[in-house]
């Protein structure tokens, strides 16, 4: 690595994976190490079969591609942040470069914040060229060079203009929606603005793989146990969110949480926010009903996804619990689960999550804010 691009690397690469480390490794985790089998299919079958889908399906790669611009989104907006600090202000040094130069070395940083796509986009490639579907393979490469040219090209335009520099982020990239001032809705306009890559590669994965198995469901082959592990687990990649919701409460919230409301008011506030991340999964359920899922079964799911939800919210009241450690916790819980599933049924760990989760909130809200 030459002294020019060093400096560049440092500065926005390995904060970027530092601060990101516990969604990469839960995200891999998630799509390489939890699957095992499907349908009889290993890991190397599934996520062929994946990018058969992607490669011949427009709407899947569509979708796929949407995910990747949130992703690209992700990153930018994280290296305006740094170009924009006070603290690195010796990156202006950089201006003193010709602009070609300046692109390159941006190039260059950019596909480092991109590189979980591109090695990814190596086995789409090798899919591709076996299947001889040349046409998407080099769609899906055009779009990712398109991503690391415009994002370069940005980058190297904020660092040479400072006014444009000190506009607000929501005035560079899309604009998020202005909602009301209730608490909840403070705390939704933060996962769009600041959370969206991380909600929709979770929402991604859970409703797709939910849908995936159990539309093979038939009335001859009814079974809901694989398709409730891996719903489980999409759940509770939610509880990565939850822990940045509840840093964003601690680092700008403090003073407004301390306001005098009721608690059962509180209580239903975070209510709403789960709900309405848990969105996705009650349409895509739904949907499901009552072809490949039974009305009683359709509720099931509901109400253990919610309550897991509202659970995994109640953990973060008790300590402050380091990412690490969290993520620990949510891996226990798990198994848990599968504890569940296997001895006393669906009934059961819906009524232990949602009586556990309100119970430990009413219990330790305060107790943990005097903490603090």
């Amino acid at each position: 690595m030459n002294p020019l691009s060093k400096p560049l690397f440092n500065s926005f690469v390995k904060p970027f994976y530092k601060e990101n480390a516990g969604t990469f490794v839960f995200l891999f985790t998630m799509m390489f190490c939890i699957i095992s089998k499907v349908d009889g299919a290993g890991l190397f079958e599934y996520h062929y079969s994946l990018v058969i889908g992607m490669l011949t399906s427009n709407t899947f790669l569509f979708l796929v591609l949407f995910v990747w611009l949130l992703y690209a989104r992700k990153y930018t907006v994280f290296v305006y942040s740094i170009i924009t600090n006070p603290h690195y202000g010796f990156l202006q040094l950089y201006n003193q470069l010709s602009k070609p130069k300046r692109f390159m070395l941006f190039f260059l940083v950019e596909i480092w914040l991109l590189l979980p796509l591109l090695l990814y986009y190596l086995f789409i490639a090798y899919v591709g060229l076996d299947k001889h579907l040349y046409l998407p393979v080099s769609f899906i490469a055009a779009y990712l060079l398109l991503l690391c040219c415009a994002s370069a090209t940005w980058h190297v335009y904020l660092l040479n203009n400072p006014n444009e520099r000190d506009k607000p982020v929501s005035q560079q990239w899309f604009k998020i929606p202005t909602f009301s001032s209730s608490y909840q809705f403070i705390l939704l306009r933060f996962v769009v603005a600041r959370q969206s890559t991380l909600w929709a590669g979770i929402k991604i994965f859970t409703c797709g793989v939910l849908y995936l198995i159990v539309r093979n469901n038939t009335s001859s082959d009814y079974d809901l146990s694989l398709p409730f592990l891996f719903y489980s687990f999409g759940i509770l990649a939610n509880g990565v969110l939850l822990y940045r919701i509840r840093e964003f409460e601690e680092t700008y919230l403090h003073f407004y949480r301390g306001l005098p409301v009721p608690l059962v008011k509180r209580l239903l506030q975070y209510t709403v926010l789960q709900l309405v991340l848990f969105a996705p999964e009650l349409i895509t359920i739904i949907k499901l009903s009552p072809v490949h899922f039974q009305y009683a079964n359709a509720v099931q799911f509901i109400l253990c996804g919610f309550g897991l939800l509202l659970f995994m919210h109640s953990i973060t009241l008790t300590e402050s619990f380091t990412m690490k450690d969290y993520i620990k916790i949510l891996l226990g819980l798990f198994f848990v689960e599968c504890l569940f599933l296997i001895t006393l049924g669906f009934t059961f760990l819906y009524l232990f999550l949602i009586m556990i989760a309100v119970a430990l909130f009413l219990k330790r809200y305060y107790q943990f804010e005097q903490k603090l």
